[in-house]
Order: structure tokens, then sequence, then C-alpha cells
């Protein structure tokens, strides 16, 4: 081979290594798919700041005394009512109660004749009430009285209106019922049974001394 073959030959094997390397280093190489976002099914909630915290707080506090005080403002319209007409009729048990006791702690024959001698709304057929009748008027979300000192005299009333009792009813005390005790024979004697509004329940109890209470008087139109 002569010297110009020889040079022609190198010639083309240079210029194609030259085009393989220029074709190797212009090649992208594969690039990664990136993962994929996941959102949130629901969004993120902030947790309520202390400003807003104390506005819930007070929003709360006022509505709750918005309710007590119109509570009060109608069970102030009902005593009144109940006062002027001297009774209240009630819508539930349709009982008809004197609008207040008689003011006086008495024994149960004394508060049984008050009963008897009573004629309010022109009716005359009034009595002293069971205790299944005495019950009927608790109001469980009234608030209780007080006893005083150590008598048995209760005072359960604020200004004309008795808590604990509905109807706007008005009392001095505890009133007797008209179940009394029985002997061995059966016969009622001595003093009966009495409602406790403090407690919300019947009682027997007089001991020392404790053996007056009042006289509410009912009827069943």
């Amino acid at each position: 081979m002569d010297t110009a073959s020889l040079l022609l030959a190198v010639t083309v094997i240079c210029g194609s290594w030259s085009s393989i390397k220029a074709q190797a280093t212009t090649q992208v190489p594969p690039t990664q798919a990136s993962p994929p976002q996941v959102r949130p099914a629901f969004p993120e909630e902030k947790p309520p700041t202390t400003r807003e915290q104390d506005a819930a707080s007070r929003e709360k506090a006022e509505a709750s005394k918005a309710r007590r005080e119109a509570k009060a403002q109608k069970e102030q319209r009902l005593a009144q009512e109940t006062r002027s007409r001297g009774y209240w009729s009630d819508p539930v048990t349709k009982l008809m109660w004197e609008g207040h006791d008689n003011g006086i702690a008495v024994s149960w024959h004394k508060a049984e004749s008050y009963c008897q001698n009573l004629r309010v709304a022109g009716y005359s057929d009034w009595r002293l009430a069971t205790l299944d009748e005495l019950a009927s008027l608790v109001d469980e979300s009234a608030t209780s009285g007080n006893r005083v000192g150590d008598t048995d005299t209760v005072s359960i009333s604020i200004g004309n209106v008795s808590p604990h009792v509905r109807g706007g009813l008005s009392l001095t005390g505890n009133p007797w019922s008209s179940i009394r005790e029985t002997n061995r024979f059966g016969k009622p004697y001595g003093d009966g049974w009495f409602f406790d509004f403090l407690t919300s329940k019947p009682s027997g109890d007089l001991q020392n001394f404790r053996n007056v209470k009042y006289a509410l008087c009912v009827r069943r139109p």
C-alpha cells in the first residue's frame, strides 16, 4: 500500500471515530420520574386562637344570662297574675291552687279547717292536697330555699315568687298534705305528712316540736 492510500484510510477511520464520539456526547440521559404529589382529602383546620376562645366563651355566657333573665321575667309575670286572681290553674293536672298558703304555721287539724272554710273565686270545695298533688308543683329547674335558724319555718320565698314551686305560688313554708298517720286499727290519728319543697320529697318527720306546717289549698274542677 502506498503512502497516499494509507493516509486516506487513517482519515476515514479518524472521521468515523469523531462522529461516534460526537453522537455519544450529545445523547441526553433519561430523566427520572418525580413521585406524584398527594393532596390531603380535607384542608387542615387551624386551632382556635385564645381571642377566638374568649369570644366564644363570652357569647355562651351572654346567651345563658339572657335565658335566665327571660325565665325570671316569665315567672314574675305569672306570679303577678296568680296574685291578682288569687289562684292558679295547672294546665297539666287541671288542679286549681290557692295563690298562696295561709301564711302562718298551724297544726294539721287547723290546716284542714282553713281549707274547708276557704272561699276563693266563688268556690267552697277547697281541701288539703295529697302528697302526689303537692309533688306535681315541684319545679326542678328552680333553686331551693334555706332553713331559718333551728325552726322548721322554711324561707322559700324570694319576693312574691317561691322557687322550687310552679305556678308563681307564694309559700311561707312546707305545706301539710291530706295524708295522716294511722294506728294499728287503720284509723287516722295525730298530725299527718307534709311535703318538703327543699328536698322535693314527702316527709313525716315531726320530732322536736316540729309539728306545725302551713295550709295550701287545692280543688279539682
